[in-house]
């Protein structure tokens, strides 16, 4: 009875050591403690310090870069992203968020060809992710293939239901259509993206004149905007050229 009380007693420190392990590793001061404490809090900046600390002391941990990598994203540090994105896929290789997240690095500074190739990627691990498919119309748009363009759109807008990414999608194809000359298609779906979105109608006559920057500045102005749509059911003709 002595015997077996004792083997019961080891089996159930066994386990409840087991799941302590993760939490030893993580001291004051290690790579583990830091990441933990970018976890937590709520402050980019300070996130980001915590995940640099965290790599600093373990250059291989994996988890750390893509955090680090995803706050540089929405600071629109793109260099940052595509190393930080990089450096992650050297170390977990199939996962298809992190190229769909280094595609949209490399879509951001202009290099299209290299976004292709990493949301062509995502698209082999994962084949129906509508957000990659529309990324990947915008970076076949802005690559001069139309057709590619038009075809991963109308594939995204077949799958997508997030429907900020939707009315993109809509006004990616109807740029394209739009440069094709195909006006009729090209209206339509600009008339789409304005009704799952409201705010496009001000972006696309704004933009023509205004920065992205002075733009997200301009926030009450862009509510005004929204407001006149809204209550007078405001109506503009489509421009020419909005690329």
């Amino acid at each position: 009875m002595k015997k077996i009380t004792i083997c019961l007693l080891t089996l159930l420190m066994t386990v409840l050591w087991s799941k302590q392990v993760p939490q030893a590793y993580a001291f004051e001061g290690s790579a583990a403690h830091y990441f933990n404490l970018g976890m937590k809090t709520s402050f980019a900046y300070k996130k980001i310090i915590y995940f640099t600390k965290a790599l600093e002391l373990n250059p291989h941990f994996a988890q750390a870069y893509e955090e680090r990598g995803l706050n540089y994203y929405f600071q629109e540090k793109w260099d940052k992203v595509i190393h930080d994105f990089t450096q992650y896929i050297h170390l977990v290789p199939n996962k298809a968020n992190a190229y769909q997240m280094l595609g949209m690095g490399y879509l951001k500074i202009g290099n299209y060809q290299k976004a292709i190739v990493n949301f062509d990627k995502a698209l082999e691990l994962k084949p129906e992710m509508a957000s990659v498919l529309s990324y990947r119309a915008e970076a076949f748009r802005l690559n001069g293939q139309l057709d590619e363009a038009i075809q991963d759109a109308t594939k995204a807008i077949a799958l997508e239901s997030d429907q900020r990414i939707l009315a993109d999608v809509y006004r990616t194809r109807g740029k394209a259509y739009q440069t094709l000359g195909k006006k009729k298609l090209a209206n339509a779906d600009f008339n789409k993206a304005t009704e799952i979105d409201p705010r496009y109608v001000l972006y696309r006559y704004v933009s023509s004149y205004a920065s992205l920057e002075d733009m997200r500045k301009a926030g009450l102005i862009g509510m005004i905007g929204i407001a006149f749509i809204y209550i007078f059911g405001l109506k503009l003709k489509p421009p020419e050229k909005d690329r």
